[in-house]
C-alpha cells in the first residue's frame, strides 16, 4: 500500500490545482490581449501535469487490483482501468504540441491523427471493460441495484447525438484524412466512447444506490470521468459538423474545452485515490485493533 498511503485524495486535488494555476498563469495572459498565444508554453504544462495524473491512476490501479487475487471480475475490471490510464498516459505525449517543434506541422497532419487513434480505441476497450466487469460485479452480489427511467433516457440521447455525428461524419477531423485507418478508428473510437458514457450512467446510479461511502466516491468520480469525456468529445465534434442546430457550441471559449481534457486525467486518478484511501483506512483500523488488543493482552498478564 506504498501508493495509497502517498498519492491520497487531497494529493490528487492538490495537482489539478497546480495544473490549471500554472496553465492559466500562461493563457490569460493571452485572453487578455497582452501576449502572443504560447502554445509550447501550454503545451508543455498540460503534458507534464497530465502524464502525471494518468501516471499516479495507473500506479493506484495496479495497487488495487492486487488487493482482488480472489475476486477475478473486480481484478479485471481494475487492471483495466490500469490499462486505460496507462495508454491514456501515452496518447498525452502523442498529442503534445512540443513535436510541432522537430516535426513541422506535425499537429495539423494526418499521420498525427492515425497515432492519436492508436492510442484512443485501445484506451476506450480497457476502460470499457473495466466499467462492464465492475458494474457486473457488483451486480451479482445481489444488493438490489436498479436502473431508473432517466438513466435509459440518458443512455439513448447519447447514442442519439452518436448516430447524429455518423450520418454528418464529413466535419470530424479525420473524415479527410487520406488514411481510411484514421477515419474508421475515429468512428470506432466514438463508439466506444458512447458505451463507456452510457456505462458509466449505470455505474453512477449503482454508487447513488450504495448511499455514501468511499467506494461510492470512487465510483461517482469514475462515472463522472468517463461521462465528461464523452461529453468534452461529443460537444466538440458538433463543434466541428457547424450545424445549425448545434451552433450554440461555437461560442463556448475554447479554453473551457481545454480546462475540461485538463480535468479529465485528475478525475481517474481521484477515482482510484478514493478506492485506494478505503484500503489505507481498513488498514489503519486493523492496526489500530491489533494494538488494543495486544495491550489488553499486557495487562491481563
Amino acid at each position: 500500500m506504498i501508493a495509497s498511503s502517498r498519492i491520497t485524495p487531497k494529493i490528487i486535488l492538490y495537482g489539478l490545482a497546480l495544473n490549471f494555476s500554472f496553465w492559466l498563469l500562461v493563457h490569460l495572459p493571452f485572453i487578455l490581449g497582452l501576449t502572443p498565444r504560447l502554445l509550447i508554453i501550454e503545451s508543455s504544462i498540460a503534458t507534464f501535469f497530465l502524464f502525471w495524473a494518468f501516471l499516479f491512476a495507473m500506479v493506484l490501479n495496479l495497487e488495487i487490483a492486487g488487493e482482488y487475487r480472489d475476486t477475478r471480475l473486480l481484478r479485471i475490471a481494475w487492471l483495466a482501468l490500469a490499462a486505460n490510464a496507462g495508454i491514456s498516459g501515452i496518447r498525452i505525449i502523442i498529442e503534445s504540441q512540443v513535436f510541432d517543434l522537430i516535426w513541422e506541422g506535425y499537429r495539423n497532419g494526418y499521420v498525427f491523427g492515425v497515432l492519436q487513434h492508436l492510442a484512443i480505441v485501445p484506451a476506450n476497450v480497457c476502460l470499457l471493460i473495466g466499467l462492464l466487469t465492475m458494474g457486473w460485479s457488483y451486480h451479482r452480489v445481489g444488493l438490489g441495484f436498479k436502473i431508473e427511467k432517466r438513466d435509459y433516457a440518458s443512455m439513448i440521447g447519447l447514442f442519439l447525438l452518436i448516430i447524429l455525428i455518423f450520418v454528418f461524419r464529413e466535419g470530424l477531423t479525420q473524415a479527410q484524412s487520406p488514411y481510411s485507418l484514421g477515419r474508421n478508428l475515429q468512428l470506432i473510437g466514438l463508439f466506444l466512447l458512447a458505451l463507456c458514457a452510457a456505462a458509466s450512467v449505470v455505474l453512477h446510479r449503482m454508487a447513488v444506490q450504495m448511499d455514501g461511502g468511499k467506494l461510492a466516491m470512487a465510483l461517482r468520480v469514475l462515472a463522472f470521468y468517463t461521462f465528461l469525456r464523452g461529453v468534452l468529445v461529443l460537444a466538440e465534434a458538433l463543434r466541428e459538423l457547424d450545424l445549425q442546430e448545434f451552433s450554440g457550441f461555437d461560442r463556448i471559449p475554447e479554453f473551457v474545452f481545454r480546462l475540461g481534457w485538463q480535468a479529465v486525467p485528475w478525475l481517474a486518478a481521484l477515482a482510484a485515490a478514493y478506492r485506494a484511501e478505503m484500503t489505507v483506512h481498513a488498514a489503519e483500523e486493523l492496526k489500530q485493533k491489533r494494538a488494543a488488543n495486544s495491550e489488553l493482552a499486557n495487562c491481563a498478564d
